[in-house]
């Protein structure tokens, strides 16, 4: 018997309709997701995609990027259609993006995240790319910058975790190291996304959704191309 006290989950749209599709509708509302490939696949394509919907719902949203300079992020912006709809939900303020190198990140990561998880405007949370922060820090292997950096990342997690703010950590997947993921990431994350491709003489990119916390996530890969528009999933009759 249905509980009628129980509240339904909600869920935040990615603004990829046939992803949405895969995930009962979206992200589950508050919840901490990572989304992981290698170099190639479009993971900041796609976080764009997540950034640019929320903020079209008259949601505050904060893409941090840990990687590039700012010129780099506009020239990928100014390849696709959304770019003047971001660029003009970004002087609105809907769309906040703070550059930062590691050791800037370092020194600000604790009051940042505060700051985010402090201002209930902030409904979407995008950090490009997560790991690869942890893995940069000199002499990786010493007891005590394990100790280190598992203390960053556990406070990291729990400034993340609030009602109403949803967070997609981008993962880089390092060949050759199994998975290719420091301190158990994934197993701390509610859902994983994975991109990745097929290199069969043309280059086949695939998304497959392994894990997803309270949802009946889709269970097969699915093709996807990235044009104009930004991430397309390719059904299954264009393949034929």
């Amino acid at each position: 018997m249905e509980n009628k006290n129980e509240q339904k989950l909600t869920r935040k749209s990615l603004g990829i309709k046939q992803i949405d599709s895969m995930i009962q509708g979206g992200l589950p509302n508050g919840s901490v997701i990572g989304l992981s490939g290698p170099p190639g696949v479009g993971k900041s394509i796609f976080s764009l995609h997540f950034i640019l919907e929320g903020a079209r719902k008259g949601e505050k949203c904060i893409y941090i990027n840990l990687e590039e300079p700012r010129r780099n992020i506009d020239n990928m912006i100014k390849d696709f259609d959304f770019a003047d709809e971001f660029f003009d939900l970004e002087k609105k303020e809907l769309i906040i993006i703070k550059c930062l190198d590691y050791p800037e990140y370092e020194k600000v990561y604790t009051e940042l995240l505060e700051r985010i998880k402090s201002d209930q405007k902030i409904k979407r949370l995008v950090i490009d790319s997560f790991n690869c922060f942890f893995s940069s820090i000199d002499n990786p292997h010493t007891l005590a910058t394990n100790i280190n950096v598992r203390k960053m990342i556990t406070d990291s997690f729990y400034t993340m975790r609030r009602n109403e703010l949803t967070t997609l950590l981008v993962l880089e997947k390092n060949e050759g190291y199994g998975d290719g993921f420091d301190y158990n990431i994934p197993y701390l994350v509610d859902g994983m996304i994975k991109l990745d491709f097929l290199d069969l003489g043309t280059i086949e990119r695939r998304i497959f959704i392994p894990k997803m916390r309270w949802t009946n996530q889709y269970k097969e890969s699915k093709s996807y191309d990235i044009g104009k528009a930004g991430i397309q999933v390719i059904e299954d009759e264009e393949l034929g």
